[in-house]
C-alpha cells in the first residue's frame, strides 16, 4: 500500500519523462548521419567563442561515440534528467490536501516509513530516466549502421543517475520547507544552475564537480569512473534525503 501510493503520487510526471527521454534519445541516434553533413559544409571560425563552440561540436562529430556522448550525456540526456529528477522529487506531506494528507498519517506506518518509501519510488524512476535512454541509443545504434558499447552507455547512466539523485534529493528536502509544489523544483534548479556557474568559473574545482560527473567526462577522458565524485554525491543525496525526512517528522500536522 505504501509503495503503491507512494509510485502513482509522481506517476505521470514519471511516466511523461518515461516517453520524452527516450524518444529524445533515439532523435539523437538517428540524426546522426544528417549532423555529420551538416558538420562537413560549416566553416567554423575559432576566434571567436560560438566559433569554438562550433569547431568542437564538429570535432566531436567525427566519430559517432564522441558525437553520442556530447549530444546527450554531456548536454540534451543530462538536462532532461535533472529537470525530470527535480520534478519527481517535489511534492509530499506538506502538498497534499488536508484530506489527503489526513488519509496518508492514518495508514499503519511511521512518518519515517512514509518517506523512506517516497525516496525510494522516486529514486526508481530517476534509475529508469537514465538507464532507459542510454540503452535505446545501444539499441537504435545499429539502424544506421553504427554502434554503441553497452558498457559505455551503462557507465554514462550510472554517471547520470547519482548525479540526478542529488538534483532529486534537494527537490524532496525543499518540499518539506515548501507546501508549493513548484517552489522545490525551481529552488533545486537554480542550486544545479549555481553549480554550472562555479564549475565554469573554477575549471572543474580539481575534478571535483558535479557537473563533470553527471558528464561522466572521467570516463569518456580515458580516466575510468569517478568513484570519489560518485561515493561523495552520494553521501549528500543520502543527507538530504535524510533531513528532509526529519523536517517532516517534525512537523505537527
Amino acid at each position: 500500500m505504501v509503495w503503491q501510493q507512494a509510485f502513482f503520487e509522481t506517476r505521470w510526471r514519471f511516466l511523461i519523462g518515461l516517453v520524452l527521454l527516450p524518444i529524445s534519445a533515439m532523435f539523437v541516434a538517428l540524426s546522426y548521419a544528417q549532423v555529420t553533413a551538416l558538420a562537413q559544409s560549416v566553416t567554423a571560425t575559432p576566434d571567436t567563442a560560438l566559433g569554438r563552440e562550433i569547431a568542437t561540436a564538429m570535432e566531436m562529430a567525427k566519430r559517432y561515440d564522441s558525437y553520442v556522448w556530447s549530444q546527450w550525456f554531456q548536454q540534451n540526456g543530462a538536462q532532461l534528467g535533472s529537470l525530470f529528477a527535480a520534478i519527481i522529487g517535489t511534492g509530499g506531506l506538506l502538498s497534499q490536501s488536508a484530506a489527503a494528507r489526513l488519509f496518508t498519517l492514518s495508514l499503519p506506518v511511521s512518518r519515517e516509513k512514509l518517506l523512506a518509501a517516497r525516496a525510494a519510488a522516486g529514486l526508481g524512476q530517476v534509475l529508469a530516466l537514465t538507464f532507459v535512454p542510454a540503452l535505446v541509443i545501444v539499441t537504435v545504434s545499429p539502424v544506421i549502421g553504427r554502434s554503441f558499447h553497452v558498457l559505455d552507455a551503462l557507465a554514462y547512466a550510472l554517471c547520470a543517475f547519482v548525479g540526478c539523485a542529488v538534483i532529486f534529493s534537494l527537490a524532496f528536502l525543499f518540499s518539506s520547507m515548501f507546501a508549493n509544489v513548484w517552489a522545490p523544483v525551481l529552488l533545486a534548479l537554480c542550486a544545479g544552475a549555481a553549480l554550472r556557474m562555479l564549475d565554469m568559473i573554477t575549471g572543474g574545482l580539481g575534478g571535483f564537480s558535479l557537473l563533470q560527473m553527471v558528464h561522466g567526462e572521467s570516463y569518456f577522458y580515458g580516466h575510468g569512473l569517478p568513484w570519489l565524485m560518485l561515493l561523495i554525491s552520494a553521501g549528500v543525496s543520502l543527507a538530504l534525503l535524510y533531513a528532509g525526512t526529519r523536517l517532516i517528522a517534525r512537523q505537527d500536522f
